[in-house]
């Protein structure tokens, strides 16, 4: 004996359609929509202390290297020039190294907060769906 699916029924125009809950959809959309703002406000906070601190280091450099150039102009002997670049580079390289250490900072919390916003996010959306259950 074959079993008959719901489709094998007749049509009957006076049977309910049945719908799904929309105001249990409306309301995990919802978290969903607030979670997600939440996390890219937090992106957007990051984007512009990553382009804050950038632009600092770079106009910091950009004084290095003019730095540099008077140096340059005011040396008198091979030895003079040879001190201004030796400390443009150490410089160079002490910076870099520090400008390096901000951005993993930036990073690091960056990647910390994101995990929080997703964690909650998941927790919302498993509360939601237990109280749609």
């Amino acid at each position: 004996m074959t079993a008959t699916s719901s489709s094998d029924k007749p049509f009957d125009p006076a049977e309910p359609i049945p719908f799904g809950d929309f105001a249990k959809a409306g309301a995990a959309g919802g978290n969903m929509l607030s979670e997600t703002a939440k996390l890219n406000a937090q992106m957007s906070t990051t984007l512009q202390n990553i382009g804050r601190e950038w632009s600092a280091f770079v106009g910091l450099r950009l004084r290095e290297e003019l730095q540099l150039f008077q140096a340059i102009h005011g040396c008198r002997s091979l030895g003079d020039l040879q001190q201004a670049y030796a400390r443009f580079w150490q410089n160079a390289f002490t910076q870099y190294g520090e400008e390096a250490q901000r951005m993993l900072r930036i990073a690091q919390g960056a990647v910390e907060e994101t995990a929080d916003v997703a964690k909650e996010a998941g927790e919302a959306a498993a509360a939601t769906s237990r109280e749609a259950a």
